[in-house]
């Protein structure tokens, strides 16, 4: 097994109250063509995860990977400080647990985080400032019904 629908599902749910939050959409990029994606706007989607039992016969599996968050702008649209600001609340919302947030799901975790910066050499109409969030999710195995 790769991505849970677990990991995916709380972590969509947390990006898109803080998304709400901020009045920038999260778009689902399987559902909205990038010609009608607007100009600023943030991306999820799952890095490369993994998954293995927790040991010899165990029941148990962990599950690791990363979820990457992009906010994608527009050129002149937003400045790096307020780009910075809103990559730092949403980073929170993976950080902290919150009032207005879910309560983590029983077995994830969610562990170090990076920020990726737009790069200045890249030329064309649109940035990205990508926040990658590392995670860890343990489970038992059951077989189907």
């Amino acid at each position: 097994m790769m991505l849970s629908d677990i990991v995916w599902n709380d972590a969509y749910a947390r990006a898109r109250l803080v998304a709400e939050e901020q009045d920038i959409p999260l778009v689902d990029v399987l559902m909205q063509p990038p010609e009608d994606r607007p100009p600023v706007h943030w991306r999820m989607e799952a890095q490369a995860s993994h998954s293995d039992r927790l040991g010899a016969g165990e029941d148990a599996m962990e599950e690791q990977g990363e979820i990457a968050l992009h906010l994608t702008v527009r050129i002149g649209r937003i400045s790096t400080p307020d780009a910075l600001t809103y990559c730092k609340a949403m980073s929170i919302a993976f950080r902290v647990e919150l009032p207005d947030m879910p309560q983590w799901p029983v077995g994830l975790y969610y562990d170090g985080q990076s920020l990726y910066p737009p790069d200045p050499d890249t030329t064309g109409n649109w940035a990205t400032m990508s926040l990658m969030i590392r995670y860890r999710y343990q489970d038992r195995t059951e077989p189907p019904a």
